[in-house]
């Protein structure tokens, strides 16, 4: 009877290791490795104890039930060299963590990439397509009707968003290939990284046709004084 509680006890014990989401680490760094251990919603004692294992991309053992030091914080703490984890991929861990006669198990994953930052998944591929897509579609027509239009300035201002919208376009690009070879965390984050270059294109533009609406300005002046 008693073990049967003891038992029951254990199952229903607040005892939680949570389930870490994938979190990215730099290649060519050391990795410490935190896992919180708590022990009915508190801090595990200096006594508790964690052992680990982690599993390669390739799934062979990094490593194989060892052990991990008590923070006294809650955290559990594990250090990986530089060379343990100089392999890209997801890895995978297998926690199993006590404090006196209570004990709780968990796992989870981390990655490594190139940068520290996670690759785009699917979902955002196909949005960041249909924009690229879109944004090359906008830049074609500009310049397309740009040799359609007979007033100069309009015909400036035309090809100056559309070259705008092709240096987007071959921004966005760069970006997803930075993404793939381990460049930027988000396309989010990526914003501010085009936005400034973006700006500064189309602040040139509008020099550009300032200059040339200057100009035209001066000639019209000069024909009708006659000084042309």
């Amino acid at each position: 009877m008693i073990k049967k509680n003891i038992i029951f006890g254990i199952i229903l014990i607040l005892l939680v290791l949570p389930l870490v989401t994938s979190q990215t680490y730099k290649k060519g760094e050391i990795l410490d490795l935190k896992i919180p251990f708590e022990v009915n919603g508190s801090i595990a004692s200096e006594n508790a104890w964690c052992n680990i294992s982690i599993n390669y991309p390739n799934g062979s053992y990094l490593k194989d039930n060892a052990s991990m030091m008590n923070q006294n914080n809650g955290d559990f703490n594990i250090t990986l060299s530089i060379i343990e984890v100089s392999t890209l991929g997801e890895y995978c861990w297998r926690a199993f963590c006590c404090d006196g006669g209570e004990c709780a198990a968990g796992y989870g994953k981390f990655e490594i990439t190139p940068s520290g930052f996670g690759a785009i998944n699917s979902g955002e591929g196909i949005v960041l397509s249909l924009l690229i897509g879109s944004i090359m579609i906008f830049s074609i027509l500009f310049f397309i009707f740009s040799f359609k239009i007979e007033f100069f300035p309009a015909k400036v201002i035309f090809m100056g968003i559309s070259l705008i919208l092709f240096v987007v376009v071959l921004l966005f690009i760069t970006i997803m290939l930075s993404q793939t070879l381990g460049g930027f965390e988000t396309i989010i984050d990526s914003y501010s990284s085009f936005l400034w270059v973006a700006l500064f294109l189309f602040f040139l533009v509008f020099i550009f046709i300032l200059l040339v609406l200057i100009k035209k300005s001066i000639e019209a002046f000069q024909v009708k004084r006659g000084l042309r």
